[in-house]
């Protein structure tokens, strides 16, 4: 079960949005994504516990997604989410590991951080800050350990669960810094990240946030797409800075081929945010595509 490492971030969407036209099938996902990680090192018998790890966890993200009744999965936080997060540790991994910038060891437990790093999210953010990440460690490290990784890689796998907690902002060049990119790869994407804005707000609403609306809006994509750090080196190279800046810079396009020219983007989402949100969004994607129409690959 070989994933091959993407190419660039529109080889990355094209993945994810096929991936999202079936089952999520987060145990399959996580086997790949290891497998991926791990590259040739994956039969190696001294990293056999890391890899029946990932496939422990990746049922049971698959157990608690289906759990749930039918419509009542958390909109943002399921199991299609879980599987891209942990897919893109795995790319995102490999191609550090290829280029020396992290070893093997690092690219497996990084990728099994992020294939259980939501694990057993309910979809709500109450209670005290990294109450989600917290829950999701201990399964982890429970799961992890059952399958005999080494106390020292479970802390390891434990600390790095809890360092994907939102609010905190990873230290660039680091494993945690890979693993917030592939948190937000689906998010990013100039297509998919429109969706996922709408799945977020769906489950904010069900959670009882009466702003959950804000972040589906223009004004909500464009102060996303501004907060997200910088792309790490696997990132640029696969274009991640490029296609950032062209979907900012469509912002305003797509409100100048309204009538409604704007000084910033902040303002172009502001007047887009005012028309009839399907005429504004086929604005938006004309502008996109003329933006991006012909640029050469990363």
């Amino acid at each position: 079960m070989n994933d091959p490492v993407p190419t660039s971030f529109a080889d990355i969407e094209a993945r994810l949005l096929a991936r999202r036209a079936g089952p999520p099938d987060a145990a399959a996902a996580a086997e790949a994504a290891m497998r991926c990680a791990l590259g040739a090192a994956a039969s190696s018998p001294t990293l056999a516990p890391m890899l029946r790890a990932a496939i422990a966890v990746g049922e049971a993200v698959e157990r608690h997604g289906a759990a749930f009744p039918p419509g009542a999965e958390p909109a943002y936080h399921d199991r299609h989410h879980q599987a891209e997060a942990a897919l893109g540790m795995g790319w995102l991994t490999a191609a550090a590991r290829e280029a020396g910038l992290i070893t093997v060891d690092q690219a497996g437990l990084g990728t099994l951080a992020m294939i259980g790093h939501d694990l057993l999210h309910d979809g709500s953010e109450a209670g005290p800050p990294g109450r989600l990440e917290r829950q999701s460690a201990d399964e982890v490290a429970q799961l992890a350990t059952a399958q005999g990784l080494a106390a020292a890689d479970v802390a390891e796998l434990h600390r790095l669960i809890l360092g994907t907690e939102f609010a905190r902002t990873p230290e660039p060049g680091t494993l945690l810094a890979l693993a917030r990119e592939a948190d937000l790869l689906g998010s990013l994407c100039p297509t998919l990240g429109w969706r996922l804005s709408q799945a977020l707000a769906a489950e904010r609403r069900a959670d009882g946030d009466v702003q959950a609306d804000r972040v589906a809006s223009f004004s909500g994509r464009l102060g996303f797409l501004g907060v997200v750090p910088p792309p790490t080196p696997v990132g640029r190279m696969l274009g991640l800075a490029e296609s950032r800046a062209a979907q900012i810079e469509a912002f305003t396009r797509a409100a100048a081929d309204a009538g409604l020219p704007a000084a910033t983007p902040a303002a172009a989402a502001a007047a887009l945010d005012t028309l009839p949100r399907d005429a504004a969004r086929a604005l938006y994607v004309s502008a996109l595509a003329v933006l991006t129409a012909g640029r050469p690959a990363p």
